[in-house]
């Protein structure tokens, strides 16, 4: 804002800093949100990332401003692959539980757009012979618990450590043959679909 003689003055609250409880706050409003339905992890990793950064009050409201409810859509708890790919991408709800079965297939899993509906959802995927890639937002904890016939058991964690401002899914798969990729490279997630479009 500027006066007749050219000083300029701060907007109201400019002059004050954003503080760390104000911050946290945010965070916790943003993850309750993202349980609610109302943004997806995509939206949500960027929000996050302008709190975080945020140097004024008034990036630091565009930060949680504007949330609007939005109703949730059916989240559809069972997915069965008995042959070939399944694609799941765009804006989709994950329920607190969901359960995938694979004969002989992969399902290729966007996160980019999902919506959360509890903030640590889990899946847990059975599989004859079979895959499944996980493409997920930068920041965004998955962990995977693979227990294979052929090749014992493994447990792994992708990205930051578990936060109360992070959801995180919970991946667990059972199965003859077959594996778990998580990235957040779309490049790596499946050289074969991105080529295809």
């Amino acid at each position: 804002m500027s006066t007749g003689d050219g000083e300029v003055i701060a907007a109201d609250g400019e002059q004050f800093p954003v503080t760390e409880e104000e911050r946290n706050a945010a965070l916790a409003t943003l993850v309750r949100a993202t349980g609610a339905g109302q943004l997806s992890l995509e939206e949500f990793d960027r929000r996050t990332d302008l709190v975080l950064a945020a140097s004024s009050h008034t990036e630091f409201a565009a930060a949680t401003g504007g949330l609007e409810e939005i109703q949730p859509g059916r989240a559809k708890r069972r997915w069965f692959v008995p042959f070939g790919n399944r694609v799941v991408r765009g804006r989709f709800f994950l329920a607190e539980r969901t359960r995938a079965f694979m004969l002989m297939g992969e399902i290729h899993l966007d996160l980019r757009g999902a919506v959360f509906l509890v903030p640590e959802p889990s899946l847990r995927v059975t599989a004859l012979i079979g895959n499944l890639r996980v493409l997920v937002p930068s920041g965004i904890q998955v962990t995977v618990d693979q227990r294979s016939l052929s090749g014992g058991r493994t447990i792994t964690t992708y990205g930051p450590p578990a936060t109360a401002s992070r959801p995180r899914l919970r991946i667990s798969m059972l199965d003859v043959l077959g594996g778990v990729k998580v990235t957040s490279d779309e490049a790596a997630w499946s050289p074969a679909l991105m080529k295809r479009g």
